[in-house]
């Protein structure tokens, strides 16, 4: 039986592990129970009729984007050849309501954080050295980064637009590496993320297309999507459907590329590396320049299991793997993070 250590006792033999970090759904619901739901479309899916859920279903999809899209498109086709096109603007807006419902009811506020969450969510941008990815697209990320901001230089690959007085990916002169800066990349879209005439735009409470400033940045979000903008985030359950997807966005090839040639060390926690879902995330690891791996596992009775798993799927490459008892992460943090401090 292989014993599992905890993260904090990997960084006392190998720092290379804090050079990055790529976390998934574990960790956010560290954060509170709210984020425990499987997707945006399965909670949504109690408020559709037979008709709506028959339409993801043909298409092939559980993108709210993608759909409300196709039914804009329809709706105004049919307005401009005199069709009946009620059932079709009915369907728009139950999905819409849906989604701003679901999004409401399943992603808590910032200030329901714990004080002891609070600083959890501060020390993990604080102590990777380079690059954070994450699968998930709920805001925790977007939160941290803000908190950060004003300790160590951030980048999310968004800067200000003169012209459209937004936020937008690509736009802004950016950091250099002289400025140290923590990078941050939503592989899979995130909600604060909208795409407009084939710009990646993203959501502030400064900057967005519903024109205030003195809203919450989650009602400012609901309220975006009322007006008709909807989020970036890929939700399709096979590995070829998301990586399909990516390929074909600007903002999530450039995010798939940064993990291609990331280097060192790469921490992995609460991501499952499932074949079925995940092998372009694994597939990506395997063709980067990552020496070391320290993978976190949740489910500590079946470690062996998991273990056996992983090694698996890095087959055929030359990264060393280490494993660490996911359960005490962040208590690891804290420990290493009060032991910078004092040095």
């Amino acid at each position: 039986m292989e014993n599992l250590k905890t993260f904090e006792d990997l960084i006392s033999i190998d720092k290379i592990y804090l050079t990055n970090l790529l976390f998934g759904n574990g960790f956010s619901i560290n954060f509170g129970t709210k984020f425990m739901y499987s997707n945006l479309f399965e909670e949504a899916k109690e408020l559709f009729l037979k008709e709506d859920i028959d339409l993801f279903e043909n298409l092939n999809t559980t993108n709210f984007e993608y759909v409300l899209r196709i039914l804009g498109i329809s709706s105004n086709t049919n307005r401009i050849f005199n069709i009946e096109y009620n059932p079709i603007e009915n369907s728009y807006q139950r999905i819409k309501d849906a989604l701003i419902e679901t999004v409401r009811k399943v992603h808590p506020e910032p200030n329901e954080l714990t004080f002891e969450q609070d600083n959890d969510l501060k020390a993990t941008f604080r102590l990777f050295q380079e690059k954070v990815f994450t699968t998930n697209y709920d805001l925790l990320a977007y939160w941290a980064l803000n908190k950060v901001n004003g300790v160590r230089k951030v980048a999310d690959g968004f800067g200000y637009d003169k012209d459209s007085e937004m936020i937008i990916f690509g736009a802004g002169p950016g950091v250099t590496p002289k400025d140290n800066p923590i990078r941050l990349y939503h592989l899979h879209g995130s909600l604060h993320l909208y795409m407009n005439k084939g710009e990646i735009i993203k959501i502030t409470i400064k900057r967005n297309p519903v024109g205030r400033t003195d809203l919450p940045l989650l009602q400012t979000i609901t309220e975006t999507y009322e007006s008709g903008y909807f989020p970036l985030y890929i939700s399709e359950g096979t590995w070829k459907q998301k990586l399909n997807n990516i390929l074909n966005n600007k903002y999530l090839s450039f995010c798939y590329s940064a993990l291609t040639t990331a280097s060192k060390g790469l921490t992995i926690y609460g991501q499952s590396l499932d074949k079925d879902s995940d092998k372009h995330i694994i597939d990506a690891i395997k063709h980067s320049s990552v020496q070391k791996i320290a993978y976190g596992i949740y489910d500590v009775d079946n470690h062996e299991k998991i273990i056996r798993e992983v090694r698996e799927n890095f087959e055929g490459s030359s990264i060393e793997l280490a494993f660490f008892n996911a359960r005490y992460f962040f208590e690891s943090l804290r420990n290493i993070e009060m032991e910078e401090a004092f040095k």
